[in-house]
């Protein structure tokens, strides 16, 4: 797992010691991964006027390489439960 976030690398640091995140966050002030992954905000989303962000969901990719889940949704922790099954599914 990583998280991704617009913070630089130094706020992305302070941020997983102030919330005591496990696994690694990846900065990416310019949205250019955000973008690649198509998960930046849109008018008519919720939030879609507040302009150039990110907005939040998940991508699975497995092993090889390939997505198995792509989705762009403000309430992402609420589809946990499907989010675990398709991980231990992985190859």
């Amino acid at each position: 797992m990583i998280g991704m976030s617009v913070d630089t690398g130094d706020q992305a640091r302070q941020v997983a010691q102030q919330t005591g995140v496990t696994f690694p966050l990846l900065s990416d002030p310019d949205l250019g991964v955000t973008k690649q992954f198509d998960m930046q905000l849109r008018e008519g989303w919720p939030m879609g006027g507040m302009g150039n962000f990110p907005e939040m969901g998940y991508v699975i990719v497995d092993g090889q390489g390939i997505i198995r889940a792509h989705r762009v949704e403000i309430y992402f922790g609420d589809a946990g439960a499907q989010i675990l099954k398709w991980l231990e599914e992985l190859p």
